[in-house]
């Protein structure tokens, strides 16, 4: 990859993680305000479940604008990464904020409320947690700095993840064509001797 390639991947995936850390903090949002109006649960679930269409749609859009409608295998994985990773950076920037300057101990009220319930107390002695010792737990793990940096891992840890899958499934096929072609040329040497 030139310089002009990566400096042009680079502008497209700052602005793309931009936009996709928009969707992020959308769904954040949505997921607030649950207790203020419920149907935001549907909506903070749709804009989750968004993201990997969200990814491919831009993509496309540098595929045919950046790279004029030719895009490799390699230059599409790291630009999926680089768009990810500039998201969960940013997210992890907006939900830091949220969490220390804006938030005042909703979202930790919000979590333990919904375990003081009999369905949470049940779904908690379900996974063999002792309620008492999870609403211990629960202020360290709602600090602005642990929920931030434990969503930056998550967010690269789905990346990693998904690209896993993608990289067996790319070896998957890799491997039938391999295995085509070497009995194609087996056959073929059979049948000239």
């Amino acid at each position: 990859m030139i310089y002009e390639d990566f400096k042009q991947l680079t502008a497209y995936t700052r602005y793309d993680g931009i936009y996709l850390a928009i969707i992020w903090a959308a769904s954040f949002a949505c997921l607030l305000g649950i207790t203020i109006l419920p149907v935001l649960a549907q909506f903070s679930f749709l804009l989750s479940i968004s993201t990997p269409f969200f990814v491919a749609y831009r993509l496309k859009i540098f595929r045919e604008e950046g790279r004029n409608g030719v895009i490799s295998f390699r230059r599409s994985l790291f630009y999926c990464v680089r768009v990810f990773f500039n998201a969960a950076i940013i997210f992890s920037l907006l939900q830091w904020l949220y969490m220390h300057y804006l938030d005042n101990g909703k979202l930790l009220m919000m979590v333990t409320n919904l375990y003081s319930s009999n369905e949470g107390k049940s779904t908690l002695a379900a996974i063999g947690v002792p309620y008492d010792q999870f609403i211990a737990a629960l202020p360290e793990a709602f600090q602005p700095y642990s929920l931030a940096s434990s969503t930056f891992v998550t967010a690269v840890m789905l990346v990693a993840y998904a690209l896993y899958l993608l990289q067996l499934l790319c070896l998957r096929k890799a491997r039938d064509r391999y295995l085509k072609l070497n009995l194609i040329n087996s056959s073929f040497l059979i049948e000239n001797s």
